[in-house]
């Protein structure tokens, strides 16, 4: 069965047609509403960390440009994300041959999917645009920021880009870095890391975790003194607030 045409006679029945120019009936497309997103690290043989998205390692069905065409007009297939697919496709608006399961070799959707969808590439992504504003770096081919994570643009197609951590104090200084950001994106602590985590509960240590973040602009060396009132500092925003409870869970 074609959903869409169900689709399509429904945006035409309305009881003042007559009255509204055509243009108001033209069917629009469902668009994906940003959510909330979890990124998992991996533990590579060399014992540094992959960033993994929480989405899926296969592609998902899309909705073939002719499809699109058709029903919303010329040119809106390019307009399109994948996740704009998969929104309408979950909603029930096509199904069936409307469909297309990208595949390897010469399939421009699967080389989108795997450049972009695929959980390596998106965790890059997701990464990349969470701190472009806080780490602003250019385009460069390769980029570490200050909280330990390198992200890199590989020469490769389809694309394929990668974030990867080369330390467990780095990934933990990545995560609460992360965490400080919101709640859209969400790095998970591995379980094996949180004794880790509690070992950092004294303000002090916490303080010399971060120092890269919050003080990027300030030489690595200072003097003791200075040292010390950085760390009484530390302690007193410990005092006024804890750590984000999420990261805490088991």
């Amino acid at each position: 069965m074609l959903n869409r045409r169900n689709f399509l006679a429904a945006s035409v029945m309305a009881s003042v047609a007559a009255t509204l120019p055509a243009q108001a009936f033209a069917p629009a497309p469902l668009r994906a509403q940003p959510k909330h997103r979890r990124i998992f690290p991996k533990r590579e043989e060399s014992g540094s960390w992959l960033l993994h998205s929480d989405g899926p390692y296969e592609p998902r069905k899309v909705i073939r440009g002719e499809v699109i065409e058709e029903v919303f007009g010329a040119g809106t297939y390019n307009q399109l994300s994948q996740r704009d697919h998969w929104e309408m496709i979950e909603a029930g608006w096509f199904s069936g041959p409307d469909l297309h399961l990208p595949v390897p070799l010469g399939d421009p959707t699967y080389d989108v999917w795997k450049g972009y969808y695929h959980p390596v590439t998106e965790a890059h992504d997701l990464i990349r645009n969470l701190f472009a504003a806080k780490y602003p770096g250019g385009l460069s081919w390769v980029q570490t920021l200050p909280n330990g994570v390198t992200l890199g643009e590989h020469p490769s197609t389809p694309r394929y880009a990668t974030a990867r951590i080369r330390s467990d104090i780095g990934l933990l200084r990545c995560v609460l870095d992360v965490a400080s950001m919101g709640t859209m994106v969400e790095l998970i602590l591995p379980d094996d890391l949180k004794p880790l985590l509690a070992e950092y509960s004294d303000p002090i240590l916490m303080e010399e975790l971060m120092w890269q973040i919050h003080n990027r602009n300030t030489p690595r060396e200072l003097p003791w003194y200075e040292k010390a009132r950085r760390a009484h500092e530390a302690r007193q925003r410990a005092e006024r607030a804890a750590l984000p409870p999420h990261i805490l869970k088991a």
